[in-house]
């Protein structure tokens, strides 16, 4: 699909053009964006993430889909999430989620500043919507975004492999250690006080 600048493409035009294409791209307002490749620790969590949710969720009225699969944030606007949960009845063959209750979106340090704003209020405008889940690729973080009873959204930051994330609407538990398995952590440097300054640089004065 070749578009000058100025040309706006339809959500149809887009779903019937990504059928054939091999790379990810999302629609945002129109235009074709492509969407910036993710490195292993980000797959291996997205891949952690779906086996724990679809395990709870298996059986049930909602189904766990993939980063395969868009959500329609406004009428020229198709998202791509790492993965979420539809409590709707799509098609077998469809490309939207009809009813998505949770989204997930893996931070990487190039895209998490716009996935916790721009993406993050285009999110919480969907009507359907119970939970937004970040989570960190670097620490063992993460940030849940829950839409109350009263249609508000609070939200929480879990840390440490101990942590447990309830999303009871779903009937989900998710803990920090099975999102994260497999993985390793880089110590984070350590301040250190009181310490004896460098062979030959006690003479030196500041």
């Amino acid at each position: 699909m070749k578009t000058s600048p100025a040309a706006k493409v339809s959500a149809e035009q887009f779903l019937a053009w990504m059928a054939g294409q091999e790379e990810r791209y999302e629609l945002v307002e129109g235009e074709v964006v492509a969407m910036a490749g993710a490195g292993r620790r980000h797959d291996a969590i997205v891949v952690n993430l779906t086996a724990a949710i679809h395990a709870q969720v298996r059986g049930g009225p909602c189904q766990t889909f993939t980063g395969d699969t868009y959500v329609a944030t406004s009428p020229t606007t198709r998202r791509m999430p790492d993965l979420g949960v539809d409590c709707g009845k799509p098609d077998d063959s469809a490309l939207v989620a009809e009813r998505p209750t949770l989204l997930v979106e893996v931070l990487s340090p190039t895209t998490s500043g716009f996935d916790v704003t721009v993406k993050l209020a285009e999110y919480q405008t969907l009507p359907s919507l119970d939970y937004i889940l970040f989570v960190d690729t670097e620490m063992p973080n993460a940030h849940l975004y829950v839409r109350g009873d009263d249609r508000q959204w609070t939200n929480r930051v879990f840390k440490g492999l101990d942590a447990a994330i309830e999303l009871p609407k779903l009937q989900v538990r998710l803990t920090l250690a099975e999102i994260y398995d497999g993985l390793q952590f880089r110590d984070r440097p350590r301040l250190v006080s009181d310490a004896s300054p460098p062979d030959g640089m006690s003479g030196l004065s500041q």
